[in-house]
This record gives C-alpha cells, sequence and structure tokens, in this order.
C-alpha cells in the first residue's frame, strides 16, 4: 500500500490566499508582497522567478543567492521548510525572541530534529576546494612522471593565524579565520567541517585578500582561538586576535 505523504499548503494571513494567488488581489503590493517577504523570503523569491519566466535571470538570481552565507533568518526559514514546515509562520516570533542568542537556537534546533540544511554557500566553497585539491594532486603526479624523482619540498611556512570579527549590516557578525593553511597537515575542508559542527551554523572556505579564509556565521573569536590551541594543536602563540586592529596574541 503506498503512503501518502501530507503537503502542507502556506496561506496568506493578509488576503487568506495562497501566496501563488496573492498577486492577482488588489492588496498584493501594499500588504500581500511585504508580509511574504518578511515571513517566507525563500517562497517569495521563487514566485517572483516565476513571474518573470525567464530561465537565465533565474540562473543569475541562484548564483548571486550564493555569493554570501545565509541569513540567520534564511537558516531559520531552511531548517523548518525541511522538518516542521507548519511552524514557518513562527519564523517571526522566534527570531525575535532569540535575538543576541541565535547560536544557542541553532544548537538546539540541531540536538531535536537533525542536521541543519547545508548552505548552498557553503556547499560552492567545498566544490570549489576539491576541485582545486584535485588539480593540486595531478599537477604533482604529472611532475613525477616527467622528472622520475620526487618532486622537492616546498619551503617550510611559519604557522600563523589570524582570527577576525567582521559585524555586517543589522549587527550580523562573522568570524573569519586566515592562516589556516599554514598549520602542518591541516585540510581546511575539514577544519570548516569541524567549525560548523561545533557552533551548529554556516562554515566554508573562500579566497580573501591575504589567501584562504574560513567564514563563520556568528561571534565566536575565543572559542576558534581556544580550539586551535586544545583541537588543531597550534601554540597559542601562533594564534592572534584582531582587536579593533591590534592583533594580540593567545598566548
Amino acid at each position: 500500500m503506498t503512503e501518502l505523504q501530507a503537503t502542507i499548503v502556506i496561506y496568506c494571513k493578509k488576503c487568506g490566499m495562497p501566496p501563488e494567488y496573492c498577486e492577482y488581489g488588489p492588496d498584493f503590493e501594499e500588504y500581500c508582497d511585504p508580509w511574504l517577504k518578511k515571513n517566507h523570503p525563500q517562497l517569495r523569491s521563487k514566485l517572483a522567478a516565476l513571474r518573470r519566466g525567464d530561465g537565465d535571470d533565474d540562473a543569475e538570481d541562484a548564483a548571486a543567492a550564493t555569493k554570501q552565507p545565509w541569513t540567520v533568518e534564511e537558516r531559520l526559514v531552511a531548517f523548518y521548510e525541511k522538518y516542521q514546515p507548519d511552524k514557518l509562520d513562527n519564523v517571526p516570533t522566534i527570531l525575535e525572541k532569540y535575538a543576541g542568542k541565535e547560536e544557542k537556537l541553532f544548537v538546539a534546533l540541531v540536538k531535536k530534529y537533525g542536521p541543519e540544511p547545508e548552505d548552498p554557500y557553503e556547499a560552492e566553497s567545498d566544490d570549489e576546494e576539491g576541485v582545486a585539491e584535485d588539480m593540486e594532486s595531478l599537477n604533482v603526479g604529472d611532475a613525477k612522471k616527467r622528472r622520475g624523482v620526487k618532486a622537492k619540498k616546498g619551503s617550510v611556512v611559519e604557522t600563523r593565524v589570524i582570527i577576525q570579527k567582521i559585524t555586517r549590516q543589522k549587527r550580523k557578525a562573522t568570524t573569519v579565520v586566515i592562516g589556516m593553511e599554514t598549520i602542518p597537515g591541516i585540510k581546511l575542508k575539514d577544519a570548516s567541517k569541524t567549525f560548523s559542527k561545533r557552533f551548529a551554523g554556516s562554515s566554508s572556505v573562500k579566497d580573501g585578500p591575504k589567501g584562504k579564509e574560513i567564514i563563520i556565521q556568528g561571534d565566536h573569536m575565543e572559542d576558534v582561538a581556544e580550539m586551535l590551541v586544545s583541537k588543531f594543536k597550534v601554540p597559542g602563540s601562533a594564534v592572534f586576535l584582531d582587536i579593533d586592529g591590534e592583533f594580540l596574541s593567545y598566548a
């Protein structure tokens, strides 16, 4: 016997219609659209793309959406869309209740429901790093075949890791870790996933002006420094906290 899957239908709190039909009402721009933007931003974006009917624009929008990590609201919406859609209408209330304690909220959600949905920004970063690692492996192999001897070892790089906090609009903070590639034997992709699991949030690897950076959602400077010393065995003297432009050693 085929198991029936329940379908969750979202109704606009302004006009009472499903969002797909709101645009046909007289109050769409004044009432319905602002409500959708606040309560269901992802659904609103999908409906806007369908109204345009242009596949190229959809692809451009999807590419633009992965240029930066999800906001806290987008993370929460994705969480409830996956695990409990009937709570989507409560997202604004939950965000207001846990203002300033968002990371504790996601830790509790992960414990209750399961892993957090993957941020496309993080997935894109993993793909880019995987390709880079594959290319590096191929280059090393080709070098060995050409010369018939082992490639010369590169110069030793001094371990130096800098941790910064960047505050964006609406006081949303991200922690940026620079210099992880100077830690012997470290894989940035694995380190990023370790941070993501530890802080129950998005963590990704990106190219920055000073090299590779690991970007973690939330303010975790002190906790990241402690992890570098205890888990990754980095000397405290090689870990620096960027406090208002002044680099302070964690040692």
